[in-house]
């Protein structure tokens, strides 16, 4: 469980860092290409001016013009068009357009547009009034293209070559904050199975002094059998309290090593679970609710069978003991995607509330309505249950409606080479 929550620090953490990452190499980039831009536009728009040299300026730092900066400062090629001849003189740059081009170029300008792209040639063009007719300026957008591939590709090399370190960072950064949380969870895992244990011994032998005096009631007055009985009922109790903590602390402790804790078998989780309901079935009968099954066969998974069974044992259980009577308790085994088995049990009951679903599997937690005192236990159930299913890859979680009802719904991943 602490390497998920190490692993969603992680993902969270780099998720952010990429989001601002990449926002900020967004931004250069959308800056750089709206200069880039500009010093097309104000190239050609310095040729298309008649009050200013054609040519480019060099050893000045602005063009005479204060609107037209260094940013016009790239060779164009033009031709002037004769409005009363037709006839078409190109300038003398040290610019050089093939004929194909420059004839693509000159018809694409004879229509209404004043200005376009020759994408065959990457050609910008855009033509304005001179005194004898018009003049076409031409820019090659090949260069402008080449820097903003290249700025894409360092800018991702970059981001990269920036993520990879910052993982690395993020991290160890990660395994710094999580190990005060891991002693204090083995501290207080330890602490629950030694306290479980030394109880065990005591409970033990309270029971044992308890049934002793069960067999001997005849010689005690009446008035006190109770005494003994209630007794006897408290210890059970306790010892259903201790055993779970038990179950816990073992969740606890496999959810930290969990290969050192809970076997990793190749099951048949669909004869497993079918073997559970044959059990439950005849208690859901008892209890006066139908049992309806949609089982997959031959589902196969690697996990710790008795881990495994007990979890599913004990969401077989609450839909018994909460279902209405009359309803029917629907359990479902199936495939989900391509690699994950889904378990989930469905009954009929008084929904629960958000604030149920949201820490129904808390510790000790007990709504008051469906999950009354009465029903026995001590909220562990569920607690040992997601715990368990964490420690082993899967998960559980809870959807309640009064249209639905209550479903558990349990995921673990199949096994790659049976599935």
């Amino acid at each position: 469980m602490l390497e998920r929550l190490q692993r969603r620090f992680m993902v969270i953490t780099m998720s952010f860092l990429a989001l601002v990452l990449f926002g900020t190499l967004f931004v250069t980039y959308t800056a750089s290409s709206e200069n880039l831009d500009r010093f097309v536009d104000s190239s050609l728009n310095r040729v298309l001016n008649t009050t200013t040299p054609t040519r480019p300026y060099i050893g000045v730092s602005t063009a005479p013009d204060e609107d037209e900066t260094i940013y016009g400062q790239r060779a164009v090629v033009w031709v002037d068009v004769d409005a009363d001849t037709g006839e078409v003189e190109l300038n003398d740059s040290a610019a050089i357009i093939g004929p194909r081009a420059l004839q693509q170029v000159i018809d694409a300008a004879s229509g209404d547009a004043t200005e376009g792209t020759i994408e065959d040639y990457g050609v910008i063009w855009r033509k304005g009034p001179i005194p004898s007719g018009e003049r076409i300026a031409m820019v090659s957008t090949v260069a402008t293209s080449h820097v903003r591939l290249q700025q894409v590709v360092t800018s991702i090399g970059v981001a990269i070559l920036v993520l990879a370190i910052a993982s690395l960072f993020v991290w160890k950064l990660s395994e710094m904050i999580v190990e005060p949380v891991r002693l204090m969870w083995e501290a207080q895992s330890r602490f629950t199975s030694d306290a479980s244990h030394e109880l065990k011994t005591p409970l033990s032998v309270i029971r044992a002094n308890t049934r002793i005096l069960e067999e001997h009631l005849g010689s005690i007055p009446d008035d006190d059998h109770r005494w003994i009985l209630s007794t006897d009922d408290e210890a059970k109790r306790m010892q259903v309290l201790v055993n779970d903590l038990l179950e816990l602390s073992k969740a606890d402790e496999a959810g930290l090593v969990s290969d050192a804790v809970f076997r990793r078998d190749l099951l048949d989780f669909s004869a497993l679970v079918e073997e559970a309901c044959l059990e439950f079935e005849v208690m859901a009968f008892e209890h006066g609710r139908a049992f309806a099954e949609d089982l997959t066969p031959h589902l196969w998974v690697r996990s710790d069978h008795d881990a495994l069974n007990r979890v599913v044992r004990i969401l077989l259980d609450n839909a018994v003991k909460y279902a209405e009577k009359g309803s029917t308790i629907n359990v479902v085994l199936k495939v989900e995607g391509r690699a994950t088995a889904t378990f989930s049990v469905n009954n009929r009951a008084e929904p629960l509330t958000q604030e149920d679903v949201d820490h129904i599997f808390d510790r000790f937690y007990r709504s008051d309505s469906s999950r009354s005192r009465s029903t026995g236990g001590f909220g562990l159930g569920l607690a040992i249950a997601k715990t368990t299913m964490l420690a082993l890859d899967g998960d559980i979680t809870c959807a309640s409606s009064a249209e639905e009802g209550t479903t558990f719904t349990l995921t673990l991943p199949l096994d790659r080479e049976q599935s």
